[in-house]
């Protein structure tokens, strides 16, 4: 997915571009047909940023 990002402002634009994608992503659902496997790919997404925003933290606690 690139390089990876050491600076905080660098982590912190990283997690707003995976915040933008996800919005784009839930944003052309239709509520009224969306399925489990959305759901679930919706999920896996909030779950896969949570891990790189712990790990992005243990970062800035380290500095």
């Amino acid at each position: 997915m690139g390089k990876a990002a050491k600076h905080p402002s660098d982590q912190f634009h990283y997690i707003k571009n995976r915040i933008k994608m996800l919005n784009q992503v839930v944003s052309t659902m239709d509520a009224d047909e969306v399925d489990i496997e959305d759901f679930n790919r919706v999920l896996d997404m909030i779950q896969q940023l949570q891990i790189k925003m712990e790990r992005f933290k243990k970062d800035w606690d380290a500095e």
